[in-house]
């Protein structure tokens, strides 16, 4: 098939395009950006500035030279996403006949087991907890399994009080409810007859420093001092998400009725989260034994 010679700045700009047109968020636009123009920039400098001369060789050496300024296994491989995304895009537009991408291997990307809360975390975070909206704030993460960018864009209208039902508003504009428990409402009106309750299209969470919406930058802040008084190392908004997910299933809760909670597409997804610890596998061999089942 021939193609009409198309820079990469052309076939970047349609990509966009596309992604726009498509009504990805604004931050699923910023990670496209910030992991494809340099790999444009890298074409360029190797004399490639049309579409029809990235090869296998050039994405190879562009991925090498990711490992060698020592970035994270997870930014090369997230570069490595970009760039399939993209060259695919460029195939179902026929501006390539194949994507190089096919004869790259993805690099490798161990996932270790993530660590969450205990029991004794958690109460240690929330004694440090001297501001009432930072407590309804550890209470509801732990509680629903937000994401930051989910519980920071709350707004009143989202949440119902009577029923403990939230509105979440997702990856990929996607809605799922999730729910708080009544002690989790309870520390949420005690934040809200201190701080008034939000109007229908305000903020929930607001900055103590200018009362505007609390942003993820502020939230990654509160969690930092969290870990500083609570010396709990691990006091991050996706600790959270990761306890909520464990707990659920340690309680008995099905994998898809978790996974709808948590907002993913796949049930694969919650492999990141679920840390099964020993004590873990032995309760569970303890429970389902098909000896003592069968040779009681």
């Amino acid at each position: 098939m021939q193609h009409c010679i198309i820079t990469l700045t052309e076939a970047w700009e349609l990509f966009t395009l596309e992604c726009r047109s498509r009504r990805l968020t604004a931050s699923s636009i910023d990670f496209y950006r910030w992991r494809l123009q340099p790999f444009i920039v890298h074409c360029t400098e190797s004399g490639v500035t049309t579409l029809d001369g990235i090869d296998a060789p050039l994405i190879r050496r562009y991925l090498v030279q990711l490992h060698e300024r020592d970035l994270s296994e997870y930014s090369v491989h997230a570069a490595a996403r970009a760039i399939r995304r993209w060259l695919n895009f460029c195939v179902a537009e026929e501006l390539l006949d194949a994507s190089p991408m096919r004869k790259v291997k993805m690099p490798t990307l161990n996932r270790p087991i993530l660590p969450a809360l205990s029991d004794v975390d958690i109460r240690h975070i929330i004694a440090t907890c001297h501001i009432r909206r930072d407590k309804a704030i550890v209470y509801i993460l732990l509680d629903t399994g937000l994401r930051a960018a989910e519980l920071v864009s709350l707004n009143g209208s989202d949440i119902d009080l009577h029923t403990g039902a939230i509105i979440v508003t997702g990856k990929g504009r996607k809605e799922r409810h999730v729910y708080l428990s009544p002690s989790s409402q309870r520390e949420l009106r005690r934040y809200y007859r201190q701080r008034g309750r939000p109007p229908h299209n305000g903020p929930v969470f607001r900055s103590e420093r200018n009362g505007q919406r609390l942003t993820r930058s502020g939230l990654f802040q509160l969690m930092r001092r969290l870990a500083r008084s609570s010396g709990v190392p691990n006091c991050k908004p996706h600790t959270f998400r990761r306890t909520f997910a464990l707990t659920m299933l340690r309680q008995g809760c099905d994998l898809y009725t978790l996974q709808h909670l948590m907002g993913h597409e796949d049930v694969q997804m919650l492999r990141r989260y679920l840390a099964i610890s020993d004590d873990d596998a032995q309760a569970a061999h303890d429970r389902y034994s098909p000896v003592a089942a069968l040779l009681p």
